[in-house]
C-alpha cells in the first residue's frame, strides 16, 4: 500500500469562502482604518482652528507688565484648562501654567514657536519633552518680543472622538459579518452545481443507471456538463468497443487448439485459455505454480533475455510432447506462453523417416538381386551355361516385385494426397468382381474359394475400394496352403456394411496383430519376400477404409487362420429403404 499522503483537498466552497471573506475583510478593514484617521484628522484640525480662536480671544487681556504673566496663565487654566506658556524673541519662557520657568529649557527651536516668532500662528502636534505627552501646539505671535503659546493634551482629542470611533468600528464589522454571510451564499450558490455534477459523474462513472447530467444556468459548469456528457458518450462507445473486441479476442484465444497463457509483471497467471487446461491438466494462479518445470524457465529466460524462447517436454499420461515458446511484451515484462501438442507431428515425422529408410531398403533388396543376377547371366551367357535361364528368370521375379513395391508406394501417395471421390457402388459387385480376378490364382495353389455376399450399396471410390479388396484377397491367398481355403462374406446390419475375409492360413502370432497395419511390417520377412509381399498392403487396405469413414481389424489365431473384418457405411438412400440396383 502506497504510504505518501496526497494533498489535503479543501471543498471548493470553504475555498470561495476563504479567498472572498479574507478579501472582503481586509478591504472593510482598510476602509475603516481611512475613515478613522480621516476622522481624526478632521478632530485635530477642529481642536487647532478651536485653540486658535479661544487663544486669540484671550490673547488681548494678556498683561504688559512681564511680572504679572506667571499669575495670568494660572487664571486663564484655571478657566479654560489650556496650558499656557509665554515666551520672548529669543525663545526664553518666561511663564507657564504647568512648569516653573527657570527649569525649563529655550523654546526657539520650537517649530510652532519659530512659526510664531515668524510672525505666523504655528500649530503642531507631538510629544511634549516637558509632560513627556503628546500635545497639540498653537503659537501666537503677541507683539515683536512676545510669543502666546496655547496647548491640549492630544488624548483630550482623541476621548472626544472615542464615541464616534466605536460607532465606525461597530458598522465596519457589521458590514463585515454581513459580507461574509453574502460571500457564503454566493460560495455556496456557486459550488452546488459544481458538486451537484460531481456527484452524477460519479455514479456515471460506477455504471449506475439513470444518471443524466442536469444543465446549470452558469455558462462555465453547464459547459463543463456539457463536456462530461459528450466524454461519457465517448468513452461508452470506447468500452463497447473495447469488450467487444475482448469477447472477440476470448472466442480467438479460446478456439485456439493452442494453449496460451499470459503471465503479468508480477507473475500471476492474468488469463489462460481453455486449451492450456486440456494440455497442462491445470493452470496455477501464479508461475511458481507451472508444471512442467521447463516451461517455468522459458518464461524467466524470456522475460531477461528479452527474446523468446521455447522448451520441448514430455508431459503428462499418455505422454505427450509438449513445446512452448514464451515472448516477452516490447513495452512490459509481461510474457505469453504458447503450449502446442506436438507429439502428432513428431510421430509423423518419425513415421517419414522409418518410411524412407523401409523404402529404401526394400527398394535396394529387389535392385541388389536384379544387380547379381544380371552379373551372373552376364557369365552364364558367356560360358554357355544353361543356368543363364534360371539367372533370367530371378531378374524377371525381383523386376516384378519393384514395379508391385513402386506401384503401392504410388498407391499410399496418392491415397494420402487426394480424398476419395465418392460415387454409389455396389460393394457386393466389387467384391465378386475381385473374387473372380484371384480365382485362377487361387485354383493353380489349390485354395479353394467361397463367398457369400448379400447386396448392399455404399458411397466411394471404385478404384479405391477394389485396391483395397485385392489387397485383402492377395494378402489370404499368399498365406494360405495349398488344399486350404478362402472366404468371401458381405452382410448389411443396421446401416452398416460389413466384409469379413477368412482364410485358412497359417496365422498371425498375438503379439503381432497390433502392427500388421503399420507400413512395411512384416511377421515373416522371408515368407513374404518369398511369396512377393511388399509390407504396404494392409497399411493401404487401412488408409482407403478410414478414408472412407469405415474402420478394419484382424483376428488370427496361429496354424488356424486369420479373419479380416472391414466396417463400411451404407449408402443413405440404402437406409431409406431405396430399391438397390
Amino acid at each position: 500500500m502506497n504510504s505518501r499522503r496526497g494533498p489535503s483537498r479543501t471543498p471548493l466552497a470553504v475555498r470561495f469562502l476563504f479567498s472572498f471573506g479574507l478579501a472582503y475583510v481586509v478591504l472593510i478593514g482598510v476602509m475603516g482604518w481611512l475613515v478613522l484617521q480621516s476622522v481624526g484628522d478632521a478632530l485635530t484640525e477642529a481642536a487647532f482652528e478651536e485653540i486658535e480662536a479661544d487663544a486669540g480671544l484671550l490673547e488681548s487681556g494678556m498683561p504688559t507688565d512681564q511680572s504679572e504673566l506667571p499669575g495670568w496663565v494660572d487664571q486663564m487654566f484655571g478657566a479654560s484648562g489650556y496650558r499656557f506658556t509665554v515666551i520672548d524673541a529669543g525663545g526664553e519662557v518666561l511663564a507657564d501654567s504647568h512648569l516653573d520657568p527657570s527649569t525649563m529649557e529655550n523654546h526657539a527651536a520650537r517649530p510652532e514657536v519659530a512659526a510664531a516668532l515668524a510672525g505666523e500662528v504655528g500649530r503642531a502636534a507631538r510629544i511634549s519633552e516637558s509632560t513627556r505627552f503628546e500635545q497639540l501646539y498653537v503659537a501666537l505671535p503677541v507683539d515683536d518680543a512676545i510669543v502666546l503659546r496655547v496647548s491640549i493634551p492630544a488624548r483630550d482629542v482623541v476621548a472626544a472622538s472615542a464615541p464616534l470611533r466605536n460607532s465606525i468600528i461597530l458598522i465596519s464589522v457589521s458590514i463585515g459579518l454581513i459580507g461574509l454571510v453574502v460571500v457564503a451564499w454566493l460560495a455556496r450558490r456557486m459550488t452546488s452545481p459544481i458538486a451537484e455534477l460531481t456527484a452524477q459523474t460519479e455514479g456515471m462513472a460506477r455504471g449506475e443507471p439513470g444518471h443524466v447530467l442536469s444543465r446549470s444556468p452558469i455558462r462555465e459548469v453547464d459547459q463543463l456538463s456539457v463536456a462530461i456528457a459528450n466524454l461519457e458518450e465517448d468513452n461508452l462507445v470506447r468500452v463497447l468497443e473495447a469488450e467487444r473486441a475482448s469477447d472477440s479476442l476470448e472466442v480467438v484465444l479460446g478456439a485456439l487448439p493452442q494453449g496460451t497463457i499470459l503471465f503479468d509483471e508480477d507473475d500471476s497467471v492474468v488469463y489462460a485459455n481453455p486449451s492450456a487446461y486440456g494440455l497442462l491438466g491445470s493452470v496455477p494462479n501464479n508461475l511458481s505454480g507451472l508444471t512442467p518445470f521447463a516451461f517455468q524457465t522459458a518464461v524467466l529466460e524470456a522475460r531477461e533475455a528479452r527474446s523468446p524462447k521455447s522448451k520441448t517436454v514430455e508431459h503428462g499420461k499418455p505422454v505427450r510432447q509438449l513445446r512452448a515458446v514464451a515472448t516477452p511484451f516490447a513495452s512490459d515484462a509481461r510474457i505469453l506462453l504458447v503450449v502446442v501438442d506436438v507429439t502428432d507431428r513428431e510421430r509423423a515425422a518419425s513415421v517419414r523417416r522409418d518410411f524412407v529408410a523401409n523404402a529404401s531398403h526394400e527398394l535396394k533388396t529387389p535392385v541388389s538381386a536384379i544387380i547379381a543376377s544380371s552379373e551372373a547371366l552376364q557369365i552364364a551367357v558367356a560360358r554357355g551355361d544353361e543356368s543363364s535361364i534360371r539367372f533370367a528368370q530371378q531378374i524377371e521375379r525381383s523386376a516384378r516385385q519393384l514395379g508391385r513395391l513402386v506401384e503401392d508406394l504410388l498407391d499410399l501417395s496418392r491415397l494420402e494426397r487426394d480424398e476419395p471421390v465418392l460415387d454409389p457402388l455396389g460393394f457386393d459387385l466389387l467384391v465378386r468382381e475381385e473374387l473372380e480376378r484371384i480365382r485362377p490364382v487361387a485354383e493353380e495353389r489349390e485354395i479353394g474359394v467361397t463367398m457369400s455376399l448379400a447386396p448392399v450399396r455404399v458411397a466411394g471410390s471404385r478404384r479405391d475400394l477394389s485396391i483395397a479388396i485385392r489387397n485383402l484377397l492377395d494378402n489370404a491367398i499368399r498365406y494360405t496352403s495349398a488344399g486350404g481355403s478362402i472366404t468371401a462374406e458381405v452382410t448389411a446390419n443396421n446401416g452398416e456394411v460389413v466384409m469379413r475375409i477368412i482364410d485358412t492360413g497359417e496365422g498371425i502370432p498375438t503379439r503381432d496383430l497390433g502392427r500388421v497395419f503399420e507400413r512395411f511390417y512384416r511377421v515373416d520377412n522371408a515368407r513374404a519376400r518369398a511369396t512377393g509381399g511388399t509390407g504396404l498392403g494392409l497399411a493401404i487396405v487401412k488408409h482407403i477404409v478410414e478414408s472412407h469413414g469405415g474402420s478394419v481389424d484382424v483376428q488370427s489365431e496361429l496354424g488356424v487362420g486369420s479373419t479380416f473384418t472391414v466396417h463400411l457405411a451404407v449408402l443413405e438412400e440404402d437406409k431409406a429403404g431405396a430399391p438397390l440396383a
